[in-house]
């Protein structure tokens, strides 16, 4: 076994492949020569790694008398960037109050990365989680995290379709380690390797895939009626995200708010309760394991108010959306790690799950070992021009959410705002009036002193129902618009591993048997049967949705301004 010393350094960003290195530190090398500068290797704790090939000296040449690397350490890999964000989650293993260590995170190895797919990835603008048990119990500032704004894919797909998915950017990034430990300390942004390679999807294109455990979930992509689409679900099931609860720990020192969900999974209801960061965890899992499905964005994380009515109503909501987009993905709704989430009941089993789902090796690229697809091959000119339809109906359509939402948010503003206020005073200004007459004693002004008294209730009570009306009615649309939003905002990413991928296949094909290069085709066939799959999903998704959000806000609308006008007529009645 080749070994290497460290002489500088190197500090590896969460999830990406890398392993972080002290000057000293002699590794075991795995793999050399990787394109961009890199090698693989172990250290002495057993952790398997990425670190720069130009940090490290051969081992045996050091001990045999070599001349000692100079102080500036050397430059670090460069390679062309070509994507900033990433959809791999930086933190699967959460340190919390489960009661247990969470498990390591499966490594996937990152096999033969091209000297394309090496983007420079930003460091992070999130504090590293720290080993304490209670990450998030108080919600405090420094534990805050905020998730970005959504959105939802569209598009009709057919067998020649094909897919594309996105940023999976709840990537938490780690803000950048803390003081120097010495001069030979690194503090420079460095180019990582892609999404492609880090996600394990390169080693799947080139069957590279590394696993040891048996397959225990399975999903099937199928071929209905001309329609490439995820076998359908065979038994819907729902979820209810209901009754809110402040609790506390540690005597009341730790206070957070606890969501009881019901499912309907069973014949007998299930009801367990969970916390936002369990919510915030499950996210973690789904998004590092099915890296071509984008997962809806939970509710933002805030402190201000965080045990107000008002945002703990919203948060239940958005919440409730979440688990409901859940329930109706074919592959989602089946997903053991979820199923896991909403059915137990047991702590010990709790905590098994959440081990069983954090060593989980089928995540990321290693996931497409657990689909079954058609026979038929495809075509992947056609899939690359359905690929590129999908997304420019995507960008399309999150544009105009994104004006939807400005003119919702401004119409509650006004309607929250001036419109009621001018209704008040105007009520106020019947009651000035009623006033008035009250001093005439004639039977005819008694009456419509009367009339003026009630109309001026009436006012303000219009006003309060247009205040009522932007929660009621409007804050259901922004909701929707939300979680539409966040979910296609995830599309790019998707598209770009995808297309990098076939380019994998296009570059290699030439170089490869007859053999080895149909092993790759069906292996990029595979891949691209999930895509569609899920562009196939999300088109009905977006239409099934945007139909019932906006039929039921104008029915409301017209409830709303029909409930007005019989006020109204009401009124006018009085002075007959």
């Amino acid at each position: 076994m080749v070994q290497v010393k460290a002489e500088y350094d190197f500090d590896a960003q969460p999830n990406s492949g890398e392993i972080s290195i002290r000057a000293g530190d002699v590794l075991t090398v795995i793999r050399e020569s990787i394109d961009g500068g890199w090698m693989e290797g172990r250290n002495a704790r057993g952790s398997v790694g990425l670190f720069p090939e130009a940090y490290v000296t051969p081992y045996q040449a050091q001990r045999a008398g070599a001349q000692p690397p100079p102080t500036v350490p050397p430059p670090l890999p460069q390679v062309a960037p070509q994507s900033s964000s990433s959809f791999i989650p930086s933190s699967r293993n959460y340190n919390d109050d489960w009661g247990a260590e969470p498990a390591a995170p499966a490594y996937q190895a990152a096999a033969h990365p091209s000297a394309t797919s090496l983007p420079e990835v930003p460091r992070a603008s999130y504090p590293a989680l720290s080993n304490n048990d209670d990450f998030d119990d108080e919600w405090s500032d420094e534990d805050e995290e905020h998730f970005q704004e959504p959105s939802r894919p569209s598009a009709t797909t057919t067998t020649a379709s094909l897919a594309s998915n996105s940023r999976r950017d709840l990537s938490r990034s780690h803000s950048e380690h803390g003081a120097d430990r010495g001069s030979s300390k690194v503090n420079k942004n460095i180019n990582r390797f892609s999404n492609f390679v880090k996600s394990g999807v390169e080693a799947y294109v080139i069957g590279d895939s590394k696993t040891s455990t048996p397959i225990s979930e399975r999903h099937e992509v199928v071929i209905n009626q001309g329609i490439i689409q995820w076998k359908p679900i065979q038994q819907y099931y729902t979820c209810v995200v209901d009754k809110p609860k402040k609790e506390s720990k540690l005597k009341g020192l730790k206070s957070f708010i606890a969501y009881s969900i019901t499912s309907s999974l069973t014949n007998i209801q299930c009801q367990v309760s969970r916390r936002y960061k369990h919510f915030d965890w499950l996210h973690e899992q789904l998004s590092a394991k099915y890296i071509f499905i984008p997962i809806p964005p939970l509710p933002e994380k805030q402190v201000a108010g965080r045990y107000e009515e008002d945002l703990i109503d919203h948060r239940k909501h958005i919440l409730q959306l979440w688990v409901n987009k859940i329930c109706r993905h074919p592959v989602l709704s089946q997903s053991e790690v979820w199923l896991h989430f909403i059915s137990c009941t047991d702590e010990k089993d709790w905590k098994s799950g959440k081990r069983r789902a954090e060593k989980d090796e089928y995540i990321g690229g290693s996931f497409l070992n657990c689909i079954t697809v058609p026979q038929q091959p495809l075509d992947p000119n056609a899939v690359d021009q359905q690929v590129e339809r999908f997304q420019r109906s995507v960008k399309t359509s999150e544009e105009a959410m994104r004006v939807m939402q400005e003119r919702m948010n401004m119409f509650q503003k006004v309607f929250a705002g001036p419109v009621k206020q001018n209704w008040q005073k105007m009520g106020s200004a019947f009651k000035t009036l009623q006033q008035s007459f009250e001093i005439d004693e004639t039977v005819a002004s008694r009456l419509l002193t009367d009339a003026l008294a009630h109309t001026a209730s009436e006012y303000h009570e219009i006003g309060q129902v247009f205040d009522a009306h932007t929660k009621n009615d409007m804050e259901p649309v922004l909701e929707n618009l939300y979680s539409y939003k966040g979910t296609v905002q995830n599309v790019p990413d998707i598209i770009h591993v995808h297309r990098q991928a076939l380019q994998k296949f296009r570059e290699s094909e030439g170089r490869l048997s007859s053999m080895e290069a149909e092993k790759m085709k069906q292996r990029i066939d595979a891949m691209s049967y999930a895509v569609i799959a899920e562009i196939q999903h999300q088109t009905a998704e977006k239409v099934e949705d945007l139909k019932s959000t906006m039929g039921t806000y104008l029915k409301r609308q017209a409830a709303f301004y029909q409930d007005v006008a019989s006020k109204l007529g009401a009124l006018s009645a009085r002075y007959d």
